[in-house]
């Protein structure tokens, strides 16, 4: 089918343009069209192998042949990213690239038992009932004016991905954002909706990247270094050098909610329904208390001992004890856990010691030197801003698996300090706010029909714009405080 330029939209203004480059990508995500896209991974993968590069081993060409093909896939999310990372342990013995025995041997990664145990023990958060009482009793308090209304809908899922990820805080908070504009009678497109719906799913992107619970990509990308150059960054460390930057993005947030927000809108009735809600939990139950007493043990582990037993050895004794305490069973955690996520873990873990063993990741990095500048701050600030480009076309799993294996490959050639490396990758990609496709939660946003597709690109892009601004003077006067400077240690 072919469109002329009148009847693509183009003369409709921006949000016809995006609506059409999304029936386009849609179009090309027809199931009957994928063989398409595994065409074009397979003649990648053996282009790669064929095509001789001057100066690589015949491992290290391998090792690229995969990450090529594995990038490709999960660029266009064609498979599962799960499935993905599948392929990859597939293919790294199969091409040359590892010995078998050695690829799958990253399964046995702390950042991998550390997320697991960490999917564990938000389970029992939200089936508890915990996570609801923290809603409503902060709605109780700050549902009395729209403003401070919509600043609880960005503050409390914000607040929550500190201790859950961000999926299932999307997952947990979105209805409440329909039962709100069901009880006020809110028509789709209106300026309250608008704003109950992007803070619910600013919030809820923005706070996952303030702790290592908040998404899996930053447990990956310390998966990545631990293997890679034997050096971590500890749980407590990590929230140091991302708070600042989340409080930041989340008052500018908050600056442009206040902007929609309508003033004179009444909320009694919601208030009023409000109080209903809460009455029916009742007081806090002997499960809740329990998860909340062992959750708060396991942070403060964490903080605490997380550089002595590892993460991984923490969140493993912190799953086992939902058990002994019996705050939850084995059938809701085989519900609540996404257990794909580990197949890609594996994959990309495995990927990018392939990439680092076998040389091609030097030598990759070698070739970009003489597009990037040889100031160390610069190559800093030009892998932040991929990192924020690629995580709003795919996700900021992939875009961490991705980029982390060739970020350090040029920090190793540079001279800079892995640690500041990945700090500058792993945090930007959480920041996915411009288009349906990066992230459930701004999926969500524009699937409730209250959030336009262009209102969710102009306002993201703002965030964006300043999220960039925020993260390169983090890195050039605040992670040194830290001792996360640019020299390698």
């Amino acid at each position: 089918m072919q469109f002329t330029a009148k009847q693509s939209g183009l003369y409709q203004g921006g949000e016809s343009v995006l609506k059409r480059l999304t029936y386009l990508w849609r179009w090309s995500r027809d199931p009957r069209r994928r063989w398409m896209w595994y065409l074009a991974a397979a003649i990648i993968f053996f282009a790669a192998k064929a095509v001789p590069i001057g100066g690589l081993s015949p491992q290290a060409q391998s090792a690229i042949a995969v990450f090529l093909t594995a990038g490709f896939l999960w660029f266009t999310n064609s498979f599962p990213i799960a499935i993905t990372g599948l392929l990859v342990l597939l293919l790294l013995p199969l091409s040359g690239a590892l010995p078998a025995k050695e690829a799958y041997s990253y399964f046995g990664s702390d950042a991998v038992f550390f997320i697991l145990g960490a999917f564990i023990l938000a389970s029992p958060i939200m089936r508890s009932g915990l996570s609801n009482r923290i809603v409503l009793w902060a709605l109780q308090r700050l549902g009395t004016d729209p403003v401070l209304l919509i600043s609880a809908l960005l503050w409390i899922p914000a607040f929550m991905t500190f201790f859950i990820n961000e999926h299932a805080v999307a997952v947990m908070m979105f209805p409440i954002g329909f039962e709100l504009a069901r009880v006020l009678n809110l028509k789709p497109g209106s300026r309250f909706g608008t704003a109950i719906f992007l803070a619910i799913a600013w919030g809820t992107v923005i706070g996952g990247m303030a702790t290592l619970l908040g998404g899996a990509r930053a447990p990956l990308a310390l998966g990545v270094l631990k293997s890679n150059t034997g050096s971590t960054i500890s749980f407590l460390d990590w929230s140091l050098a991302a708070f600042p930057i989340v409080l930041s993005l989340l008052w500018i947030a908050q600056l442009l909610l206040i902007r929609i927000t309508p003033r004179d809108l009444k909320l009694d009735r919601l208030q009023s329904h409000i109080q209903t809600r809460a009455s029916q939990l009742g007081p806090p139950s002997t499960r809740e208390k329990k998860t909340f007493a062992l959750t708060l043990v396991i942070i403060l582990l964490w903080i605490l001992t997380g550089d002595v037993y590892g993460l991984g050895t923490i969140a493993l004794l912190g799953a086992v004890l939902t058990f002994v305490i019996g705050i939850t069973d084995w059938h809701e955690i085989e519900e609540d856990v996404n257990w794909g996520i580990f197949l890609m873990y594996g994959g990309a873990i495995a990927l990018s010691t392939a990439l680092q063993t076998t040389g091609a990741a030097p030598f990759i990095a070698e070739q970009m030197l003489p597009f990037l500048s040889k100031a160390p701050q610069f190559t800093l600030y030009l892998l932040t801003l991929i990192s924020l480009l690629l995580t709003e076309v795919m996700s900021n799993t992939a875009t961490v698996a991705m980029l982390m294996p060739i970020a350090l490959g040029v920090a190793n050639t540079l001279g800079l300090a892995p640690e500041a490396v990945t700090l500058s990758v792993a945090l930007p990609a959480g920041l996915a706010l411009m288009l349906p496709v990066s992230t459930p939660a701004i999926a969500l946003a524009v699937g409730s029909r209250h959030v336009r597709t262009v209102d969710i690109f102009r306002y993201g892009a703002l965030i964006k714009a300043a999220g960039l601004v925020i993260f390169l003077l983090a890195s050039r006067y605040y992670w040194p405080i830290l001792g996360f400077t640019m020299g390698a240690r």
